[in-house]
């Protein structure tokens, strides 16, 4: 995103040395923050604010790009999105990982995103529903071709046909929902933190081993999104799990598959 942004400022440099050496006077000839309004907010990636969001979202800046960007995108209500930023990989991100990310406005992301030098294709929105949210984000939203395209608008990314098989592949990564087996039952995310004020100190059990988030469990005290997390039994058949220093609740469900 950035190799368009810079052309624009060399061309414009190289207009305002010929302007000076003709005896112009480049201040009032030349206006170098004039660019098109597709790369308007590319400019500000040499801005103050780009300096701002440095110390909000330090982690953001120091990424890799060698297998791409990964932007996950959740909803906290139906006009509120936000957005966190990893690099690449060829495996499954941890539940833990995803949850550590900080959410940025949509506003945020797109200068931190400039801020890049890679191609609109290499950069994969990825929609999941984080627990923390009481706002419900569907697998029939996920899948449907209209809602990544507005996500990546609002991200000012290009989508073409193209990258979008690319897109589906990277969804169908993250179609499996966080689930863990213990004594024998399958528990799923519901997506819910839970509400227990007051709980006993010791752990019922702990997650010690996991598999690909696109799997699904087959041994006690496994999940597919991660171990060493301790879990306690719940009413009506869930599980609480704690992670990031909160309690998540999952629900037992008949398997499907």
């Amino acid at each position: 995103m950035k190799r368009k942004l810079y052309r624009i400022v060399c061309l414009c440099s190289l207009v305002s040395i010929v302007l000076c050496a003709c005896g112009k006077n480049t201040n009032s000839e030349v206006n170098v923050t004039h660019i098109s309004d597709g790369l308007e907010s590319e400019y500000e990636w040499n801005s103050p604010e780009i300096d701002k969001l440095r110390e909000k979202y330090p982690e953001y800046f120091e990424l890799g790009t060698f297998k791409g960007l990964e932007v996950y995108a959740w909803q906290m209500a139906e006009d509120d999105y936000r957005f966190g930023l990893m690099q690449g990989t060829n495996r499954q991100k941890t539940l833990e990982e995803i949850m550590a990310l900080k959410g940025a406005s949509p506003e945020e992301m797109t200068l931190i995103l400039s801020a890049f030098d890679i191609d609109d294709r290499d950069i994969f929105v990825i929609p999941w529903q984080n627990p923390i949210s009481s706002y419900m984000v569907t697998d029939d939203m996920v899948k449907d071709p209209e809602y990544i395209s507005n996500l990546r608008n609002m991200l000012g990314l290009d989508l073409d046909e193209e990258l979008m098989l690319k897109q589906e592949e990277a969804d169908a990564m993250y179609d499996r929902i966080p689930m863990v087996r213990v004594n024998g039952k399958l528990y799923y995310d519901t997506g819910k933190e839970s509400t227990i004020d007051w709980r006993c100190g010791n752990m019922d059990g702990e997650i010690t081993s996991t598999v690909d988030g696109t799997e699904i469990p087959t041994e006690d005290n496994q999940s597919n999104f991660g171990s060493g997390f301790g879990y306690q039994y719940g009413a009506d058949d869930t599980i609480e799990i704690y992670m990031n220093e909160k309690w998540f609740v999952f629900e037992y469900r008949e398997e499907s598959e």
